[in-house]
């Protein structure tokens, strides 16, 4: 690998050596290779390869015993932790279904989520963040047949650790095939603002990992900082998929600070970084960066958003180490990168190549025809990595999959002559804050249920760290004062936390287009343009 530090010996699994098993079977393989090499490094924990196998053999025993059987989706609502490895792993070897959903959700988007996946069960923290998990569930189960309730902690119908611990057997024999089986729905928001779960097989989801470890030049002998929570397509395919099939290591974040991630590299010597752009500039902008040893890191990855000029030669003159930018979705999981042979200027300008089994297409967004190379347009594809349709929603998958099986991602970009795709924006009306992309509907919708909102509309405006933040702009009703810190509050309990406005922008009325019906929204005279105009729009200052 050129432009960054060689890598020392290790086992160097490749995917044809596992293209048969199963998930479960793939951390068995593990497991007897290298039994007492740490799998898992949290806090205080260092838990070896063959001790987590054990972990989830237990685990999916007792969720045997429960009638938790192939084909049952059980909702996963934990931040990294052992017991959110163990419950997917332990899943996976039942043949049942991992929903994946992020712990800043609450009562509207978990609904959702349970009612769209048909799940059988909810493995969650009946506590964390000070937010009351386990309470949350027991009124939303009302309108739902969810059968259990699994916690982390006291309160459900059954603990965690019960299931750890009470069966000593092993899990029931069950006949996975691994082409063909599914292992996991994440959820993703689209410009129509309904969520759309992305079913994965088996073999999708370990061949995503291998993708990853073929770009990283990774092997047995890595460490993986595990910043990104585990529920993002991203790190579930880089991490979570990845690491067991290699037999690398992964020291879990259980949520993000960017001093803690710089003692982490420095003390358990990690070697790869992959993280968005958000976390590299917090970390590079800490005001102890400086003293922290992290020579031990060899390679790094970004992607959540198109990053900004000079960025990329600045971390990797920074980390100094082999680096490169990518590109992906939920419905993909990894869509182009860039590979040990990329020339450096491919890999810190592009978004990457098309990687084997993959095609890309791009193409004019209004006839569908192929564009010529270098020429912007919107990006589609389809191949082995690609999701077959979206989990009950039909009408979904038919827009976004065409009748030659061309997934249409709403991305523009343009591909060079070198095959090398560049990202340079979308056309789906979404706010990407953080790597974390909004769909301003969602937000909108509540806000004008405030009792002194009178109409709202929600746009995105630059952040050098975020990419985006969430700008609310809003009329008032007459005679009344709103602030950001009341419409903050108001909706804390309606959307996750990532969904809360960061700027407030009052306007007496907004501006429409042409035909006096529609409102102009991103073009000249717009709401954004003077919403950036406005010397009065406020900025959120989080308070210690």
């Amino acid at each position: 690998m050129s432009g960054g530090k060689s890598k020392t010996g290790g086992n160097s699994t490749r995917f044809e050596d596992v293209a048969s098993l199963s998930a479960g079977e793939v951390l068995e393989r593990s497991a007897l290779l290298f039994p007492r090499k740490p799998a898992l490094v949290y806090k205080e924990q260092r838990i070896p390869y063959e001790e987590l196998n054990t972990r989830v053999d237990r685990f999916a025993s007792g969720l045997a015993s429960l009638g938790i059987t192939k084909g049952d989706r059980v909702v996963i609502d934990l931040p990294n932790s052992p017991e959110l490895v163990v419950s997917f792993y332990g899943l996976a070897k039942l043949g049942a279904i991992s929903v994946w959903c992020n712990p800043i959700y609450r009562h509207k988007e978990v609904s959702f989520i349970l009612g769209n996946s048909g799940a059988k069960g909810i493995i969650l923290r009946s506590e964390f963040d000070g937010f009351d998990y386990l309470g949350m569930v027991r009124d939303i189960r009302k309108g739902f047949k969810l059968d259990h309730v699994i916690t982390v902690g006291d309160g459900g119908d059954t603990s965690f650790e019960e299931l750890s611990t009470h069966l000593r057997s092993g899990p029931p024999a069950v006949s996975i095939d691994p082409e063909t089986d599914f292992i996991k729905i994440i959820y993703t928001s689209g410009a129509t603002g309904i969520p759309k779960g992305s079913p994965y097989t088996h073999t999708q989801a370990i061949r995503s990992g291998f993708v990853y470890a073929m770009s990283l030049d990774a092997s047995s002998s890595d460490i993986f900082l595990a910043a990104l929570p585990l529920y993002h397509s991203y790190a579930f395919n880089c991490l979570l998929m990845q690491c067991p099939s290699i037999q690398a290591t992964m020291v879990l974040m259980e949520r993000w600070d960017p001093e803690e991630a710089l003692k982490l590299i420095q003390g358990e010597r990690v070697t790869i970084h992959p993280v968005a752009p958000t976390h590299y500039i917090m970390e590079m902008n800490h005001p102890r960066f400086k003293e922290y040893d992290l020579s031990s890191l060899r390679a790094g990855l970004i992607s959540g958003y198109v990053p900004p000029p000079g960025l990329m030669e600045k971390i990797e003159r920074e980390y100094k180490f082999w680096f490169c930018n990518f590109w992906g979705t939920s419905e993909t999981g990894p869509g182009t990168l860039s590979f040990p042979d990329s020339p450096r200027i491919k890999r810190l300008t592009t978004a990457g190549r098309p990687h084997e089994g993959e095609s890309i297409r791009i193409v004019h967004p209004e006839t569908g025809e192929e564009v010529p190379r270098g020429t912007v347009g919107e990006l589609t594809l389809k191949g082995w990595n690609v999701t077959k349709g979206y989990w009950n929603n039909p009408e979904e998958t038919s827009k976004h999959f065409d009748d030659e099986g061309w997934f249409h991602i709403g991305d523009l970009a343009f591909m060079d002559d070198d095959g090398y795709v560049t990202i340079v924006g979308r056309l789906k009306d979404q706010i990407n804050r953080g790597g974390l992309k909004i769909v301003p509907n969602d937000v909108e919708e509540e806000l004008r249920k405030h009792p002194d909102v009178s109409e709202a509309v929600v746009v995105g405006t630059p952040n050098p760290v975020l990419g985006e933040s969430i700008c609310a702009c809003i009329i008032p009703n007459e005679g009344v004062t709103v602030t950001l810190k009341e419409i903050r509050e108001f909706l804390s309990q309606k959307v996750s936390k990532n969904k809360l406005p960061d700027e407030l922008c009052i306007m007496k009325e907004f501006p429409k287009l042409s035909g006096g019906v529609k409102l102009n929204k991103y073009g000249a005279g717009g709401i954004l343009e003077l919403a950036l105009k406005d010397p009065e729009r406020v900025v959120w200052k989080k308070r210690s």
